[in-house]
């Protein structure tokens, strides 16, 4: 019997657990896994058509972000909202941050720079508004900055702490200083436009 051929993949092969982590990171930052929420392993390997070892790869990863409660033989849970943690959490994203706008924006070619001052204006006017949406955009142009500084270390540091904190942020649009926001944003334009 002939062995069927198939078109080759044009795309880099992706890992079970990456898959299953981001579809999971995904439901948790949008909402659909709510905080608190218990995390059944026989639900998850259904929902999203893996085995369970790459489910529970993706909850360990999810773990260490911050965004998973694990207790062995009791629990395994969406983390709960936590004033304390997404203060703390802020402020070393803050100085984060600092370096990726340092690092960053010497790094930046031309068509990466233009996007990005594009990106911004999109989410100065989001700030201006008051969109919930703005602080999350900020801070991921932000994360945009920390890879364009090239340095591997940093970059690991920054991406998971910048999701826990999208992840922690109030929903509540009055628990934000949207002035200190947009002036953050203008700085960044700045920075991005040197």
């Amino acid at each position: 019997m002939p062995i069927p051929t198939a078109p080759p993949e044009t795309g880099p092969r992706r890992l079970l657990r990456d898959i299953a982590f981001e579809k999971m990171l995904a439901a948790i930052v949008d909402g659909t896994l709510e905080p608190g929420e218990r995390l059944n392993d026989e639900e998850l390997v259904k929902w999203l058509g893996v085995s369970r070892t790459p489910v529970r790869e993706a909850i360990a990863q999810l773990h260490t972000y911050g965004l998973v409660e694990i207790e062995a033989n009791r629990y395994t849970r969406v983390s709960a909202r936590d004033d304390v943690v997404y203060a703390e959490a802020a402020q070393f994203l803050a100085g984060l941050h600092t370096l990726a706008r340092e690092w960053g924006t010497h790094n930046l070619d031309t068509t990466t720079q233009k996007n990005l001052a594009k990106s911004l204006k999109t989410v100065t006017k989001q700030l201006k508004a008051r969109d919930l949406a703005g602080p999350g955009a900020l801070l991921d142009l932000q994360g945009e900055l920390a890879r364009a500084s090239g340095n591997a270390l940093f970059v690991g540091t920054e991406e998971p702490l910048r999701i826990r904190v999208n992840f922690l942020r109030p929903r509540d649009a009055e628990a934000y200083d949207w002035d200190a926001l947009v002036a953050v944003a203008d700085e960044l334009a700045a920075a991005i436009n040197d």
